[in-house]
């Protein structure tokens, strides 16, 4: 279903810097007209699974959310959306998995407050367009399309990718291997956590931030600084005891591995019962002991001193399990049909080995 919402009221919207199409004159804004407001604010503005919706020439005021289902359009032309709600990110626009958004010489803003605005697995283009009072988040390998479009904040988590050109894009944050294109664009600050990467040309800037292993490709551009956030790197000793003597544990296997499974590091107590660990990242980790004789021991620990020490206290096995007064052997009794299962296996391998042994001699005879 493809609903077209459109008006004739000659108001015109605010100059926009507009793409030259055949010959048109880029800064010309005939034809784009908004209505009174109050065109559609009842509620959310839904667009359903295989709708398509677009306004032509709207001033919306939403009083709810614009909420696009999974494989819906939603399609702006010549429109403004001013956001009027009085709460923090109160209402915004959300774009599920495999939605669509277009916007074409249009305005989207927060009039009182900070609007909302996420996108997971969408495809989103900005085409001569304003996108203000918001951090946009996406996500979820969605693609964005930017041309000749003034957006405040763009947020791009998981493997999200962005092409744009001819923008004011003042902030651009990339994180898990999201990755961006920038050309003939002015900015403020992009900031790359993760793995994620840019590429960078022909565009005025202030500062490139990196954190973790983030990546950037800087061609042509005038900026500031560039500003790499390396890790504090900390000195860690780890003591081990025995709990019931307090007494240094030589000779115990100390495995050192951040919290999520990355960067195993081993070493060994002396006789001191201290394991030492130098040049180690700030962040959580998790410490394993082992030992012959000891119950082994795993524990979470956040390294963040230059200088760290964490004393830990092993348990020895028991030698022998004690026995209740009155009872004769009762884990031996409680084994018996385990073992006399086993004899049983072991008797019947030895008639089976047996009985090849003689067939084979008997066959070299």
């Amino acid at each position: 279903m493809i609903l077209i919402i459109f008006s004739t009221n000659p108001l015109i919207l605010p100059t926009l810097r507009r793409r030259q199409k055949n010959g048109t004159n880029p800064n010309s804004t005939s034809g784009f007209v908004i209505p009174s407001a109050g065109a559609l604010d009842e509620g959310n503005i839904v667009i359903g699974d295989g709708e398509i919706m677009i306004f032509q020439d709207q001033l919306i005021a939403p009083l709810g959310d614009i909420i696009v289902e999974e494989g819906g359009t939603l399609i702006l032309r010549g429109t403004e959306i001013a956001f009027n709600h009085t709460g923090y990110y109160e209402h915004g626009i959300l774009l599920k998995n495999n939605s669509t958004l277009e916007i074409h010489d249009s305005r989207i803003t927060g009039l009182g407050n900070l609007y909302f605005f996420r996108a997971q697995g969408a495809t989103i283009t900005v085409d001569n367009s304003t996108f203000w009072r918001t951090h946009a988040i996406c996500g979820n390998t969605t693609r964005v399309t930017i041309w000749g479009s003034h957006i405040w904040a763009l947020h791009c988590l998981n493997q999200t990718t962005v092409d744009a050109e001819d923008a004011d894009l003042s902030y651009l944050l990339l994180m898990g291997d999201s990755s961006a294109r920038v050309a003939g664009s002015r900015m403020i600050e992009v900031i790359l956590y993760d793995r994620s990467h840019v590429s960078v040309s022909d565009t005025e800037l202030r500062f490139i931030f990196y954190f973790d292993d983030g990546t950037a490709t800087i061609m042509n551009c005038t900026y500031e600084d560039e500003i790499r956030f390396v890790p504090k790197l900390c000195d860690l000793t780890i003591l081990v005891y025995d709990e019931e003597t307090a007494e240094p544990v030589p000779a115990v296997g100390v495995c050192l591995n951040r919290s999520w499974g990355d960067g195993v590091t081993i070493a060994h107590t002396g006789d001191d019962g201290a394991a030492s660990f130098r040049d180690v990242e700030e962040g959580g980790y998790m410490v394993q002991l082992v030992e012959d004789g000891y119950e082994p021991l795993s524990v979470q620990i956040s390294v963040l001193n230059e200088t760290q020490r964490e004393t830990f206290h092993i348990t020895r096995m028991s030698a022998e399990v004690e026995e209740p007064l009155g009872s004769e052997n009762p884990p031996i009794r409680a084994l018996e049909p385990l073992l006399f299962a086993a004899a049983l296996i072991f008797l019947s391998l030895g008639v089976v080995f047996r009985k090849s042994v003689k067939g084979f001699i008997g066959g070299l005879r």
